[in-house]
């Protein structure tokens, strides 16, 4: 295995090349994170085949900030703006990558990254299948004293990604989460799952949830997310 630095859809982007290559593998960071991070969150992923490819989602990492903070009085409306964006781009990174490398694609997504992965199956994007961890597919709710003016994100909040399923086509799906998660409660996700469900054939959205987890993408929810993904390679 080895690292790279590539650029893609004019973006720079860090790669984990294995020596024989199966599938593509572009995982989303979460809101502060950094695509660094997020690469060593997923041990074995590269060892099994997977070439993995992460970006900076606007506002983060290289790409300059700060990101959004909690003490903005827009602050959720700076974080769906970095949401959209980050879609996007990953969209556009995907396509890219897919088209020069000719290996199949699959996506993952951590906390923001999570809703980003909702944000492109909603849009019609079809990766061979898909990880949302510790995230959901509904906006979180609007803090006493928040305001959101900005259409798109307004958008949102109308008509989340999870309550278009039917546009998700039956792409497999996993969420992962953990009991003691505060930031993303896990009712939320499972309401994400609840929505979905109905557009789901059998077998292809699943859910994984560990006892005491909080807000991290754990070691046991890195393999099981690993498994999920060699199942449909």
């Amino acid at each position: 295995m080895r690292e790279e630095r590539l650029a893609l859809a004019g973006l720079p982007v860090l790669a984990r090349i294995p020596d024989r290559p199966k599938a593509l593998l572009l995982a989303l960071h979460g809101l502060q994170g950094a695509k660094e991070h997020i690469l060593t969150l997923l041990p074995g992923y590269a060892e099994a085949g997977f070439f993995l490819l992460a970006f900076d989602a606007p506002r983060h990492g290289e790409r300059g900030g700060p990101p959004p903070s909690s003490k903005s009085p827009r602050y959720v409306e700076e974080v769906y703006q970095v949401a959209l964006r980050f879609a996007q781009e990953a969209q556009a990174v995907a396509q890219e990558a897919r088209a020069r490398l000719g290996l199949p694609l699959f996506l993952a997504g951590g906390s923001l990254g999570a809703f980003a992965v909702h944000l492109l199956l909603s849009r019609g994007f079809r990766p061979q299948a898909a990880l949302a961890y510790i995230g959901s597919g509904f906006p979180m709710k609007l803090p006493q004293g928040q305001r959101v003016e900005d259409p798109e994100v307004q958008a949102l909040y109308r008509e989340p990604p999870a309550l278009r399923g039917e546009a998700y086509g039956g792409v497999p799906l996993l969420h992962l989460h953990g009991t003691g998660d505060l930031i993303v409660p896990l009712a939320r996700m499972e309401r994400t799952v609840a929505a979905l469900r109905p557009h789901y054939p059998e077998g292809r959205l699943a859910r994984f949830v560990e006892e005491g987890a909080g807000h991290a993408i754990t070691p046991l929810m890195a393999r099981m997310g690993r498994a999920f993904l060699e199942a449909w390679l």
